[in-house]
């Protein structure tokens, strides 16, 4: 449980919440969580350590955006939409972005 805690509410910043109740299949169905919900993650080829895809990708856009203070706002845009869209790609979809991105590991290694 701690280490739950750890990544998930320290981490990542969510919220936790004690309850006896569970969501039934079919909200879970009808928002798209039973078909769709899934957390692509790469692996640091040199540490073996594991991250989450759509994380990365968005702070690397974070990071270019901040970065080119010049750039257009037709191209800023252009990016947003890629990071809003992070957590909804496909593999195929997703790698080919790290690698325009040139995404690395945190700690600078290739996945």
């Amino acid at each position: 449980l701690a280490i739950w805690r750890s990544h998930f509410v320290l981490q990542e910043g969510m919220l936790e919440m004690e309850c006896t109740n569970l969501t039934p299949h079919n909200v879970l169905k009808t928002s798209g969580h039973v078909d769709r919900f899934t957390d692509l993650m790469v692996k640091d080829v040199v540490t073996g350590v594991c991250a989450r895809a759509d994380k990365l990708l968005e702070d690397a856009i974070d990071r270019l955006i901040d970065s080119s203070p010049t750039m257009s706002q037709e191209e800023k845009d252009s990016h947003l939409l890629v990071q809003r869209q992070a957590d909804a790609y496909t593999p195929e979809e997703i790698d080919e972005l790290l690698k325009k991105y040139e995404v690395k590991s945190p700690e600078g290694n290739a996945f």
